[in-house]
């Protein structure tokens, strides 16, 4: 049955894919231009692997309260090895998978710990995608006027908010030491691997710090990201560049996220055509295309790690006491 949704939601993107080219959404001879001006093209792949660099730093940082220590190659490698899982795999094996895979290999009474940790990880970048365009808004108050626009940013707002405050709820001892929420628990199927989750989430509440860090390198690797798609913009066609394009290039980032097809193939490039175009812009299709042109050449390196053979990358260290007084391995 998973194979044949794989194939499934493979069909779906190259169907939206040969769509967008019939309707001339995309024009696939503007490819050549990233090409024809490799100088840009070569500096969005650079800026693209110092993104990934911050981004597999954020892992490091977060990953520490919880008794781990990973360095920040191994963070990289983990990285590139899920981004190669979920650039040639998808539908097979998504790249978190992949990373709580290696990552737990070594520690097989805390694969919870480890999964949660990749999750929480996500969603700090999830959230912050959110805020980003929110951001930098007021530099566009023209295009954030659009109502199209400003309904998509307003989702977003409530998006990020609603993600926070669960996060907040989750994250508190007295919600998860409440009679009812222990009576859950107890009942429900999987209740106790919940319990383990929230109270891995509850050892932030002890490192502020830590949160306020992973979410400045989150913005900044926003910032990269953008930098890369604006980048391939200017390769592409320079008489088109624009950089009203910047508040909408993170809600084609959103709506690439939507498990529709493989990695959002055919979704995404759908998603920045229309909203470039709404901003009287052009070449979104082909923007996102080149970014994914770029990520399949960073995915290579990913490959080579993976079949450079399994290693360890987390190690553990004497783990934080507890809210409740124990380890985070008692839950």
């Amino acid at each position: 049955m998973r194979r044949w949704l794989a194939v499934c939601r493979f069909a779906v993107a190259v169907a939206l894919l040969a769509y967008l080219g019939q309707s001339g959404v995309i024009r696939w001879q503007a490819l050549s231009g990233l090409a024809a001006a490799w100088p840009l093209s070569l500096t969005a792949v650079v800026v693209y692997l110092i993104d990934s660099c911050l981004t597999s730093w954020r892992f490091c940082l977060l990953i520490r309260p919880v008794g781990f220590d990973l360095s920040l190659w191994d963070s990289n490698r983990l990285s590139l090895i899920g981004l190669f899982f979920s650039t040639f795999l998808p539908g097979a094996a998504s790249g978190d998978v992949a990373r709580i895979y290696y990552a737990a290999s070594e520690h097989q009474g805390r694969r919870t710990e480890l999964a949660t940790i990749v999750l929480f990880d996500r969603i700090i970048g999830l959230v912050t995608m959110l805020i980003w365009p929110l951001m930098v808004a007021p530099f566009f108050l023209d295009l954030a006027a659009v109502p199209i626009i400003r309904g998509l940013l307003l989702a977003a707002l409530g998006l990020a908010i609603g993600l926070t405050v669960a996060l907040f709820a989750g994250s508190s001892r007295w919600i998860r030491e409440h009679p009812l929420a222990q009576w859950c628990f107890s009942r429900i199927p999987g209740g106790r691997i919940m319990e383990r989750v929230l109270a891995t989430l509850t050892v932030y509440r002890k490192h502020p710090s830590i949160l306020t860090g992973a979410t400045i390198l989150s913005l900044f690797t926003h910032t990269l990201a953008a930098g890369v798609m604006l980048l391939i913009a200017a390769a592409l066609d320079p008489t088109g560049f624009s950089w009203r394009m910047t508040i909408l290039i993170p809600l084609g980032f959103l709506a690439n996220q939507i498990p529709l097809t493989p990695g959002g193939l055919g979704v995404g490039e759908a998603a920045l055509g229309g909203l470039l175009h709404v901003a009287g812009l052009a070449s979104g299709a082909e923007i996102m295309l080149g970014w994914r042109m770029c990520l399949l050449l960073v995915s290579l390196i990913g490959l080579f790690f993976y079949l450079h053979g399994r290693r360890s990358f987390v190690t553990s260290r004497p783990q934080p006491v507890a809210a409740h007084g124990g380890t985070a391995n008692d839950y």
